[in-house]
């Protein structure tokens, strides 16, 4: 019993390791957004200089005097607006709102699945009718489901309801994915409107393996905000007719995401090669505003000097996680134990009479 206590206050022992440690995570976190606010603006500009200049020159010189001006303020103003959202809290809410939307798109995804087994298994009932006499029993060996539309169910991408592909890609995705298993899908389901743990709370967790949770979705609240800020750019530039196309923005998150090979591009764009038919065989290059997190860091040392104290905190959150989980592993073993051995040592109770 000592021994169980003592494992119990290890566990606490972390808990008052990240309460005395989270506000200068917290500060850290906070220095890094505000740096990234100040060199936000000059990043998109610099971006849009080379596009201008090295792949649109003509674009740029036939714009008239008003539509430049128009396409400077229209860039401080979208800089500007998506600035107003990177800061902790901010992007703490986002982060939950991700999950959220992963989760929700998760179980629709398992109930369009399940729906086309159930679907599978009455065509083929319908196709296969027994003609053996009534009470017979029917030994088969054959799968109940055709394995060439098993393949297809498979291997078909998985649609968000607005009608874009998804992230993942069909049952694969649904049953191997490293961040939201199927499980916690089924028993943990998500009410609209209230945010996941660890992201319903204003504090930074106390529990290590929730704040590295965390700090991974901030991770990707930043991305996916510096993508919609992207995409609302290239948006403008088109309209401007500066831009001869629009990437959508899952095809940006897909270049994020590192299923794209893109060519050589000067930092925060991203140039890729677009068939024009089928039948001719020809590309056309495309280049887009990006804005990716490592551009940033590579082009303003004051924020690479952020990334790298955070990542310092983070290797050290990793590490103090690890070792949670196995003092939490020992803590639930020696439990375990004491109700076997409580159970074991107690005389049996009779059964209720029936």
């Amino acid at each position: 019993m000592d021994h169980l206590q003592g494992v119990a206050q290890e566990l606490l022992g972390f808990r008052e390791e990240l309460q005395a440690s989270n506000p200068a995570l917290y500060r850290d976190l906070a220095l890094y957004l505000q740096v990234l606010r100040d060199g936000l603006l000059n990043a998109v500009q610099q971006a849009c200089f080379h596009l201008a200049t090295r792949f649109y020159p003509d674009r740029y010189c036939a714009m008239a005097p008003q539509q430049r001006a128009e396409l400077q303020k229209r860039l401080s103003l979208l800089v500007m607006r998506s600035s107003s959202l990177l800061t902790v809290e901010q992007l703490a809410q986002l982060a939950g709102q991700l999950v959220q939307e992963r989760q929700l798109q998760r179980q629709q995804r398992q109930q369009e699945w399940l729906a086309q087994l159930r679907k599978l298994g009455e065509e083929h009932g319908e196709a296969e009718q027994p003609t053996d006499p009534e009470g017979s029993i029917q030994l088969q060996v054959a799968l109940p489901i055709d394995p060439q539309r098993w393949q297809a169910l498979v291997d078909a991408p998985a649609m968000h309801p607005q009608g874009e592909e998804a992230d993942g890609a069909g049952l694969e995705d649904l049953l191997n994915d490293s961040d939201d298993t199927l499980l916690d899908a089924l028993i943990d389901p998500v009410e609209l409107g209230a945010l996941p743990q660890p992201w319903n709370t204003p504090c930074l967790p106390l529990d290590p393996q929730a704040l590295l949770a965390w700090l991974e979705g901030f991770e990707r609240a930043l991305q996916r905000l510096l993508r919609n800020l992207s995409h609302a750019l290239n948006r403008e530039l088109l309209r401007l007719e500066l831009s001869r196309s629009l990437l959508p923005a899952s095809l940006l998150q897909a270049a994020l995401q590192g299923q794209l090979e893109p060519q050589p591009a000067p930092a925060n764009l991203l140039r890729l090669p677009l068939p024009l038919s089928p039948e001719s065989g020809a590309e056309l290059d495309s280049v887009a505003l990006l804005l990716r997190p490592a551009d940033l860091e590579l082009d303003q040392p004051r924020l690479r000097h952020c990334r790298s104290r955070l990542q310092r905190r983070r290797q050290e959150i990793r590490r103090m996680a690890e070792q949670h989980r196995r003092v939490q592993r020992r803590l639930q073993t020696l439990e375990a134990e004491r109700l076997w051995h409580q159970d074991t040592s107690s005389p049996p109770q009779d059964p209720p009479p029936p």
